[in-house]
């Protein structure tokens, strides 16, 4: 089909087939080579032109994707009734499934998880120092720094509420078998995330982690996105009881994460009205200063402006942002804007073969809240943040686990990671 980007597909056309079913004079000539096209639910009405470039059509399918849609399809149908076309019902209709590349690794490290989750955190947690105390004060002896922070995290990993979690952990640690000797008191995990300096603690652990998978990300794609995880599970109910605008509370979780092994390189958390596109710099930049060295960046059009595509240009990194309808290839002092304005507009196939990568981190964020769940179970903001961090920490200790069994190595033996370099915000955590 000239003008387009190949043919239509077997989709597309049968959706055509079954609107000119049920739209009378779905297609009405405007002119020589002008036709209007009603939508699929008769509301709109499209002109499809067809000129010496091609088919193109006014609908936002064809503005954004520059892809046959079932406009100028039925039109093409319309003017030629009597072509070979596919019947609707004889379409065998496939849902796509994606199998894990090495299924019984991957059933070995699920059944294997909760029996090396400890050691694996606690290899990670071995550069852990406890604060200097002064000698000759009264009470009971501090519990170790390394230790609140395994209770903290196993217990979000545990998915149970506080008093659960230590009935569990007291079950894994009986007899000698466990890590601790001793399990603390179940409120351990709550006085933690109170803890001002848990913030940068839990970055660090997250950011050391994602170092584990170093080798296998190099020179690959870096997805960033974020996604809202609730504070309470009946915030937006009993409105008639309490007050009209009574909804759910959200705190957002901004990650960078590897496109091979979906691990987290760098987060930054937020409250609800935390913006995506000024998070972009700040985490990417901290990609790299961690020593990860991707070849490719994607983001959604949230992140889409010069100062973006330039920061990641500088970071020997191509950026792979969609731009909108309205955009132009303006450059106004960024030749990146200007190079991936057009680079979008000519190449689109591998503009979003590249782009597709995205995907990814919608995939992060699926696999924490499902496997961790969404909501949020503590009262204040400092604790909420923290244990959303304690959750990524807790994920990305999951994928250690399942790519140490994919690619045969001991994720405890590399885990002791020299000292990262200093961040460059505080502790990822913005106003």
């Amino acid at each position: 089909m000239p003008g387009t980007r190949g043919p239509w597909d077997e989709a597309t056309e049968i959706r055509a087939i079954r609107l000119l079913s049920t739209h009378k004079e779905a297609v009405r000539p405007n002119g020589r080579l002008r036709f209007q096209v009603l939508s699929s639910d008769s509301s709109k009405t499209y002109e499809v032109v067809v000129d010496q470039d091609g088919w193109s059509c006014s609908c936002p399918s064809w503005e954004d994707r520059r892809v046959p849609c079932s406009h100028i399809v039925e039109t093409v149908i319309w003017l030629d009734p009597n072509r070979p076309a596919i019947g609707v019902d004889d379409v065998p209709r496939v849902r796509p499934t994606y199998r894990e590349r090495d299924h019984v690794a991957y059933d070995r490290a699920r059944q294997l998880e909760h029996q090396i989750f400890d050691r694996y955190l606690w290899d990670l947690l071995g550069p852990i120092t406890d604060p200097v105390l002064h000698r000759g004060k009264r009470g009971r002896p501090a519990i170790p720094l390394r230790t609140q922070i395994l209770v903290a995290v196993r217990k979000v990993h545990l998915k149970e509420d506080s008093r659960d979690a230590h009935g569990l952990l007291v079950a894994l640690n009986q007899d000698g078998k466990g890590i601790l000797p001793r399990v603390p008191n179940y409120s351990l995990p709550s006085r933690f995330f109170n803890r001002p300096d848990a913030t940068e603690i839990l970055i660090n652990l997250i950011e050391r982690s994602g170092l584990v998978l170093r080798d296998i990300e190099d020179a690959g794609t870096v997805a960033i996105d974020s996604s809202g995880f609730s504070t309470s599970t009946m915030g937006a109910y009993f409105t008639e009881q309490y007050a009209p605008e009574r909804r759910h509370q959200f705190v957002k979780a901004h990650l960078a994460v590897g496109a091979k092994t979906h691990i987290v390189l760098a987060v930054r958390v937020t409250d609800e009205h935390g913006a995506d596109s000024p998070q972009f710099i700040p985490l990417l930049g901290r990609v790299a200063e961690l020593g990860h060295t991707p070849d490719r960046v994607t983001a959604d059009k949230a992140y889409l402006s010069r100062a973006n595509l330039e920061a990641a240009g500088a970071l020997g990194v191509d950026p792979f942002v969609p731009f909108k309808v309205n955009n132009r290839g303006l450059s106004k002092g960024s030749p990146m804007w200007n190079r991936k304005f057009h680079e979008f507009q000519l190449r689109r196939d591998e503009f979003d073969a590249a782009y597709h990568k995205r995907s990814n981190v919608e995939s992060v964020f699926s696999a924490i809240k499902r496997t961790l769940n969404e909501n949020l179970l503590s009262h204040t903001t400092l604790a909420k943040f923290n244990e959303l961090l304690a959750k990524i920490l807790a994920y990305n200790i999951c994928v250690v686990i399942r790519q140490a069994e994919l690619h045969g190595f001991d994720a405890g033996a590399t885990s002791f990671i020299p000292k990262l370099p200093s961040p460059t915000t505080s502790a990822g955590v913005a106003s």
